[in-house]
């Protein structure tokens, strides 16, 4: 009954959409690039890694069009471009603002006024999640226990400023189809997830965020952690919840809104400080014959990472974060690993050359716990990399 009456709301605010388009004929439409970025340069690791010859590579390229296509109404379309290929779109979704105020013009200023997003969104899960690439990151390389994932479906969101609620608030409320690939769903139920983030005081920003992915038959999640998207073992029906925690507390912070601190490379702060703890576990059964017994996977991951504005042109950054299995008998693949922990240290400094266009050199060293007898993994990473975004 649930997904009913969601499948009725997404028709009536398509419905809505089209209206809104029609009742603003007069409104030009634009298209811009905010939002794209790329970072190209060289990569060496040691004989495990991605890159043991050393190679020259654009490892993030990402081209976005913006198409406002009325005030409150913009269609979003991103494209891949990573190593110099084009992959399909990530982000393929309309956002419509002040949609309920609409039809109730005393909600446009209220507390309860969200934009929305129906489409090919990123999960709205964690921090880390938006900044997850070498250009908006402080460091070239992902947190060990990265939380991230596109997905179709619907989200609500809304910021509250602090005379709405006595200190500034945001949140999010999403529904997503929760197996992996495009297209139709292969269980009724949906994915949910939910955020909430405050800004008590001008430095600190906090943030909660809980994913539930709804059941999933024998096919990959779509939000992963530490690139884990594959089901338990011999599982044929199995679900993934994951809660994570963030803080951020900026020293001397600028003009940058707090409750939105946008990327972490680009602070306008003196420096900040990120810290990052959540738990998974994935819950599996087996519904075929014959029928054996799941073992499921439960765990916790955490960061810690941040940045220093030395001058105006260079600042240095660093993260320490680990991911790890409850048992240390459960072997998954963790960032291409078999391990049943996985740690990451990764140290840099960056330069700008100007206000949107960085140098950044880095170091990452990488430890896993492997099955006995497994050959230890030499894939200790070295970045030199320019980034832009604009």
């Amino acid at each position: 009954m649930a997904n009913k009456y969601l499948g009725l709301l997404m028709v009536g605010l398509l419905l809505a959409t089209a209206l809104g388009v029609s009742a603003q004929d007069e409104f030009k439409p634009t298209v811009d690039f905010k939002g794209s970025r790329i970072a190209i340069g060289y990569l060496d690791s040691e004989e495990n890694g991605s890159y043991k010859d050393g190679s020259f590579q654009a490892p993030d390229c990402k081209l976005r069009f913006n198409w406002t296509m009325q005030e409150n109404m913009v269609i979003v379309t991103r494209l891949s471009l990573s190593n110099i290929a084009v992959g399909a779109p990530d982000y393929f979704y309309i956002q419509y603002k002040n949609l309920f105020s609409e039809f109730a013009p005393s909600l446009k200023d209220s507390a309860f006024n969200p934009a929305i997003k129906i489409g090919r969104v990123k999960v709205d899960i964690g921090e880390e999640t938006f900044s997850d690439n070498p250009v908006e990151s402080v460091v070239i390389n992902n947190s060990a226990g990265l939380v991230a994932g596109y997905d179709e479906g619907l989200e609500l969101s809304q910021s509250l400023h602090k005379e709405n609620l006595g200190v500034p608030i945001k949140w999010s409320l999403s529904f997503f189809n929760g197996n992996t690939g495009s297209g139709a769903d292969d269980q009724q139920g949906k994915a949910l997830c939910f955020k909430l983030g405050a800004n008590p005081i001008p430095e600190l920003y906090v943030s909660g965020s809980y994913y539930d992915s709804g059941e999933i038959t024998a096919v990959d999640a779509e939000v992963k952690y530490a690139g884990l998207g594959s089901r338990p073992t011999n599982a044929t029906h199995w679900s993934r919840t994951i809660t994570e925690i963030d803080l951020r507390y900026d020293f001397q912070p600028g003009k940058e809104n707090r409750l939105s601190p946008g990327a972490p490379a680009f602070s306008d702060s003196k420096a900040h400080v990120r810290v990052a703890y959540g738990q998974f576990e994935d819950d599996g059964s087996d519904k075929a014959a014959p029928i054996v017994q799941i073992t499921d996977r439960e765990g916790t991951y955490y960061f810690v990472d941040g940045l220093y504005n030395a001058t105006a042109k260079v600042y240095v950054a660093a993260r320490y974060s680990m991911i790890a299995f409850d048992k240390d008998t459960i072997f998954a693949s963790l960032n291409g690993v078999n391990a049943t922990e996985y740690k990451r240290i990764s140290a840099g400094v960056g330069y700008r050359l100007s206000g949107n266009t960085h140098l950044k050199a880095e170091f990452t060293t990488n430890t896993e716990e492997i099955p006995t007898g497994a050959v230890k993994q030499e894939n200790d990473q070295y970045s030199m990399l320019f980034t832009s975004k604009f």
